[in-house]
């Protein structure tokens, strides 16, 4: 087999190649901009259906995290707040500040949420469901709700 001499182009191939390598695994950290993924979640309607709801969205996994609750009476707030630290930690404690009571706290624990990420659970009686909805997507926020949606028509 008769050997050749290396070109000029087979140099500048085998640098491009060399060049490339180095570059695409050089020693610079690999790093990105900070950010947080986590989905925050509120629940409205500190009831049976809402304590499931929240249940199956925390053991669901994925970076969530209960963020508020909403109820009209404050002590079912209250009592869930116990129930869903005790259960699930820090990703389920919910501060008092974040324990909203009364017919407007609806609006409230969706104010708390971030537009288009963050999350509202919607288990109130349906009579009142239309108005939370109507409130979440003009705020922007995705909503999970228990069925059924309303009571009537027009709701």
């Amino acid at each position: 087999m008769k050997k050749t001499t290396p070109t000029r182009r087979d140099f500048m191939k085998i640098a491009g190649i060399a060049t490339a390598g180095l570059t695409l695994n050089s020693s610079t950290p690999k790093v990105h901009a900070g950010e947080n993924n986590t989905i925050k979640a509120a629940l409205v309607g500190c009831g049976g259906r809402g304590g499931g709801a929240v249940m199956d969205v925390m053991k669901a996994g994925g970076p969530i995290q209960l963020h508020a609750l909403a109820d009209v009476f404050e002590d079912k707030t209250a009592a869930y707040a116990k129930n869903f630290a005790a259960a699930f930690g820090e990703l389920g404690t919910v501060p008092k500040e974040r324990q909203f009571t009364g017919f407007d706290a609806y609006k409230n624990a969706i104010d708390s949420l971030e537009p288009q990420k963050d999350l509202i659970l919607l288990a109130t009686p349906p009579a009142f469901r239309p108005t939370h909805v109507e409130y979440a997507v003009k705020k922007g926020v995705n909503v999970f709700m228990e069925k059924s949606f309303a009571t009537d028509a027009p709701g």
